[in-house]
């Protein structure tokens, strides 16, 4: 009897624990559920947020002569179609991309610069500002040389307003020529022109900053030197050069001669030449022309009567 009974006690032991387990699972679930419906909810919530944002984020951003254009959307953009004023347009193909960052060229003045943003979906999103731009002298000054015997002239002009030159021979240093007049257009200088093959270099500036540089090599030498003396019913012609004689050209009453009448350009290959020139009764007129190696050349007229 006392046996029975241990056996009917433990039974009911038993059905006491499967209840309890059953209870906990159930809460499991129900805590599982819950945590699935907190989690589907976030990504409704979140989806939702992501699909509001219909309209692109436009930022315009003014640089130094130009424009940053930068379009965010959450869509792959088409283009970009943009229009300074009422000008003609100007397409930014959009590639697909989701960013797009451009740079465009910025017109003087007051402008109004129009977007128009299309998306894979042609919807359109349209943008204005205004911008001021200082107009700036952005024309470089020119630079001009001319040989005048043993110098170089040097002209710098602008169009506006010229502020200085620099200039130097070979590796010396620089210098400096300012501008006489307040907002003068031109500088004019005359410098000696060294001994020999040098290079000259120029440096010009305007009053925006904006400059020139101009190198030429020249080579310094003297002009040949003509010496006319009569000589009872004769005439004596000298000619002399430093460097060589490469041709000599006389007129007398009309009657040209030259050492080199073929125009060969060979150099006589002398420092000094004479001639002597018979002279006619009355008026003589005799014109001399010398050329040196280094492309100089003196004239030279006198007239001499019997």
């Amino acid at each position: 009897m006392n046996q029975i009974l241990y056996v009917e006690k433990n039974k009911k032991s038993g059905k006491l624990e499967t209840k309890t387990t059953v209870k906990i699972f159930a809460i499991i679930i129900l805590i599982f559920g819950i945590i699935l419906a907190m989690f589907g909810g976030y990504k409704i919530y979140n989806s939702v947020i992501i699909e509001g944002k219909k309209e692109p984020v436009i930022e315009v951003t003014q640089l130094e002569g130009k424009v940053q254009i930068k379009v965010v959307h959450n869509k792959a953009i088409d283009k970009i179609i943009y229009t300074w004023n009422s000008e003609e347009e100007n397409i930014l193909q959009g590639k697909n991309r989701n960013e797009i960052i451009e740079e465009i060229e910025e017109p003087f003045g007051n402008n109004t610069l129009n977007l128009k943003v299309i998306d894979k979906n042609k919807k359109e999103t349209t943008y204005q500002k205004e911008f001021y731009r200082e107009e700036k002298d952005t024309t470089k000054p020119e630079i001009e040389f001319e040989v005048e015997g043993s110098k170089v002239k040097i002209v710098a002009k602008d169009e506006t307003a010229i502020s200085y030159i620099m200039y130097h021979w070979n590796n010396e240093e620089d210098t400096v020529v300012e501008v006489l007049e307040e907002n003068g257009k031109r500088i004019e200088e005359r410098i000696s022109i060294l001994k020999g093959e040098n290079t000259l270099t120029i440096l010009a500036v305007d009053k925006e900053g904006n400059e020139t540089k101009k190198e030429q090599i020249f080579k310094g030498a003297k002009k040949p030197n003509i010496q006319i003396v009569q000589e009872n019913d004769q005439v004596r012609i000298t000619v002399t050069d430093e460097e060589n004689i490469k041709k000599i050209d006389m007129n007398i009453n009309g009657s040209t001669l030259s050492t080199d009448p073929e125009n060969t350009d060979v150099p006589l290959n002398l420092k000094e030449a004479q001639f002597i020139q018979k002279l006619s009764p009355g008026n003589n007129t005799i014109t001399i022309t010398a050329y040196n190696v280094s492309g100089l050349s003196e004239q030279k007229t006198q007239e001499i009567t019997l």
